[in-house]
């Protein structure tokens, strides 16, 4: 069945071929893994990808500086409200209860050097008694600002002259709790407790429970606004801010005396002051939570999957200052445009264009939600779909893998190797039958099934051969290249290899069987030839509209090439992806390969020879 002297004639007719084109194709290996390995290819990607995900981030921090700045400057727009609402009805209740209970204070009794200190406390005791009852919490203040003040009354013995004592007591007397100021501390204290209680309910109607991270962040955003006590300062403090002045009521309370109030609360001057006062915590807020540690590591958490790890995270300039600063400029382009845009809505609304106030309250909410989407688009949701969809793409696609696997295995690394088979296929049979030497290699007693065999081991041991040198090849190319975020490997390799070899296998069988059946080389060559060509280009045509390659440079229609070439069986996707799709397309080359070279010796076998 085997014939040594025939093999040897067939190594000395196409082994000069064989090492030529094994050459070419593991030096163009080399060069294409070495060169991309080493090359821009990785940083192209990864900077596509840094990008994306820079973008991503980048309208994330901004969408959610426009959200805690709509929570505090709605948050300050409700407080205003309600500040003014409890001043009111404190003042009518303080100014009340004032006069009865100073009437009370001056009724104190005062010790007499008759009596001894118990009875004195008991005098006192009673006295105390009779203090009127603060049934409001502004009449509660009162008591108690009257008791801190009453406390503080300096002691002549604490001064060294008269005069100095008389100044202080001035000075004391001045400081006397009235009406004015009770309500304005007793209205702050019930509006700031009314304001927290509206946010942890808009929390709860948003689904966040109670003290969970959500309605907590929702509350800070607001209180750091509005800064209801020095506990708040530290957020300031500790990023070497200015500490933002205490919230101005003194504004409110003058326009409340005036009795415009009302036109004050929707003026201009009071809607900046809320703005800028929102603008400038929310900015600082955000900054403070994106830079904490804590925030940091939960963030690479999600990010990691992305390749993105602390020190490339640090790249991307995400500081304090730097979210701040990003923060409070996607605020003032919001206020800029809304107030921009607000004044074409008031001015249709002044010439009767909306049906109802309803209407022109939603035109002026939709306005304020569609420009906070269109601020805060992230860089792929700013471009069109195809474009957005191509970079996407770019960012997440494996490009070495690309360019050693679809581009180089399956298309230019086949091109010398599916020559030499086609060749080789020709020169093992149907060139000797159509040179005449086919009859002098039959006259010697040798069969008809022990040339086809032999030749047959020929032609698949050098394929074998000539993959066995490109894998070597490759995995001393792959030893020696540092791309990191490739899908490749050494055992993904093999298999590529093995792929690369299986599509090489039905090949030669088909270029077999044609060599086989025709006596002219004019005409295998044209038939098997034709179709080994006819594969490979519909590949290269396919490859443009497969999947693996970039929607933006995609035409979707080349794929159907794909369909109608052999050499798609070869899946080098499923192969990087680690599916399994390709083991049973492997299959089907395997036998293609196997049918064409029975096939062809059959035809062989029992054809008649023109010798």
């Amino acid at each position: 069945m085997f014939s040594k002297a025939l093999f040897k004639q067939s190594v000395k007719a196409n082994g000069w071929m064989w090492v030529i084109i094994t050459a070419a194709e593991c030096f163009m290996l080399s060069c294409v893994m070495v060169i991309s390995g080493n090359g821009n290819v990785g940083q192209v990607k990864n900077s596509v990808e840094d990008t994306i995900i820079k973008g991503e981030i980048d309208s994330a921090l901004k969408s959610r500086a426009l959200y805690y700045y709509d929570l505090s400057d709605g948050g300050l727009e409700n407080f205003d409200n309600y500040y003014v609402a409890d001043f009111q009805a404190d003042y009518q209740d303080v100014s009340s209860y004032i006069p009865t209970f100073d009437a009370w204070a001056l009724t104190k009794p005062v010790k007499t050097s008759s009596e001894t200190d118990e009875e004195y406390q008991a005098r006192l005791t009673a006295w105390q008694a009779k203090m009127p009852k603060g049934q409001t919490i502004s009449e509660q203040y009162y008591q108690l600002l009257f008791q801190n003040w009453s406390s503080a009354m300096p002691s002549q013995t604490s001064y060294a002259s008269s005069d100095d004592y008389l100044k202080a007591m001035q000075t004391w007397q001045a400081n006397k709790p009235d009406a004015l100021k009770t309500s304005s501390q007793a209205a702050f204290y019930q509006a700031t407790n009314e304001l927290k209680d509206a946010v942890l309910k808009e929390a709860e109607a948003n689904g966040y429970k109670d003290n969970s991270q959500e309605s907590n962040e929702m509350l800070g955003a607001v209180m750091y606004a509005l800064k209801p006590t020095s506990d708040f300062n530290s957020i300031f403090t500790a990023n070497s801010e200015e500490v933002p002045a205490d919230y101005d009521v003194s504004s409110l309370i003058q326009h409340i005396n005036s009795g415009d109030i009302q036109t004050y609360l929707s003026s201009d001057e009071r809607n900046s002051y809320r703005q800028d006062r929102s603008r400038i915590s929310s900015s600082v807020f955000l900054g403070d939570n994106m830079s904490k540690q804590s925030t940091v590591d939960t963030l690479l958490e999600t990010l990691s999957k992305y390749g993105v790890d602390e020190t490339k995270y640090a790249t991307f300039g995400y500081t304090y200052t730097n979210i701040k600063g990003m923060s409070s400029s996607a605020i003032v382009s919001f206020q800029a445009r809304f107030d921009y845009e607000l004044e074409a809505i008031d001015k249709k609304n002044s010439e009767g264009g909306y049906a109802s106030n309803d209407d022109y309250l939603k035109a002026k909410a939709d306005l304020k939600v569609s420009l906070k989407k269109e601020l805060s688009l992230s860089l792929l949701a700013s471009l069109p779909t195809d474009v957005s969809k191509a970079i996407e793409d770019v960012g997440q696609m494996d490009l070495y893998g690309l360019i050693v696997g679809s581009v180089f295995y399956k298309i230019a690394g086949l091109l010398l190797p599916i020559i030499y088979a086609i060749m080789a296929s020709n020169n093992l049979v149907s060139t000797q039958v159509d040179t005449g030497s086919m009859a002098y290699v039959l006259s010697t007693g040798t069969k008809r099934k022990t040339v086809t065999f032999t030749q047959i081991c020929f032609l698949i041991l050098s394929l074998l051969g000539m993959f066995i040198c490109t894998l070597i090849t490759s995995c001393i190319c792959w030893s020696s290249v540092s791309v990191s975020d490739s899908g490749l490997n050494y055992a993904k390799l093999c298999l590529i290899n093995l792929g690369a070899f299986l599509v090489l296998f039905a090949i030669s069988g088909l270029n077999f069987f044609t060599s086989c059946h025709f006596d002219r080389t004019k005409n295998s060559m044209a038939l098997g030839g034709g179709l080994s060509i006819f594969f490979l280009v519909a590949t290269i045509l396919g490859l443009f509209g497969s999947p693996v390659i970039p929607s933006v440079v995609r035409f979707p229609a080349l794929n159907n090439f794909n369909y109608v070439s052999l050499i798609t069986l070869f899946d080098v996707i499923s192969i990087t992806d680690q599916t399994t799709d390709f083991i049973w397309k492997f299959a089907i080359l395997f036998a293609i390969g196997l049918c064409g070279y029975i096939a062809g010796s059959i035809r062989f076998d029992k054809k008649d020879l023109p010798l």
